[in-house]
């Protein structure tokens, strides 16, 4: 019995998607609307209350224990400058659970929305406003009649609202990983 030979279809990338869409994962906090890429993405757990460490950067909520990691919780509206003091955490509110250069980050968010497919030319330039937090975005995705800022995941990494200066934003903003200090 011979063998049939098949003609096997290979896509670059799935059926039905364009590669200039990229997809991302829009959710609120303090009052606005954000997104981030969902490739970043780990996963979205309800909040839950969180182990405080001492001497922490008034960003920095705590850690809580993921299957065994420990990751660090950061209340996203102080650390990019949307508020200015801690808000008090309550039941509805979201950590976005990140991966981040290598590193596992959460982000306290009021909530998720949606996730939202965005063509190349629907994603608009960040206008460069003197005193905004214009750093922390990658782009600006039109959707429809709305606009969605989106979050640059590495920059919210690396820096926060308070380091002003470039040169120092490495020891003024980043975060701290348990498994990087050195015992």
């Amino acid at each position: 019995m011979a063998a049939l030979e098949m003609e096997v279809d290979t896509f670059d990338t799935p059926p039905g998607t364009d590669p200039e869409t990229r997809q991302f994962i829009t959710f609120s906090c303090a009052g606005q609307n954000f997104g981030i890429d969902i490739m970043a993405m780990r996963e979205i757990r309800n909040w839950s209350p969180v182990t405080p460490l001492p001497a922490q950067k008034p960003d920095v909520l705590g850690v809580i224990d993921i299957r065994g990691r420990v990751v660090p919780i950061h209340d996203l509206a102080l650390r990019i400058g949307c508020a200015a003091v801690v808000q008090e955490q309550r039941e509805g509110q979201v950590i976005l659970v990140l991966k981040v250069d290598g590193h596992d980050m959460g982000l306290l968010v009021d909530s998720v929305s949606d996730i939202i497919d965005v063509k190349a030319e629907d994603m608009l330039a960040v206008p460069q406003v003197e005193g905004s937090s214009a750093r922390f975005l990658a782009g600006i995705a039109r959707q429809g009649d709305t606009l969605v800022a989106i979050l640059d995941a590495e920059t919210v990494r690396s820096q926060s609202a308070d380091s002003t200066d470039s040169a120092n934003d490495a020891e003024a903003g980043d975060f701290v990983f348990l498994d990087e200090i050195a015992v």
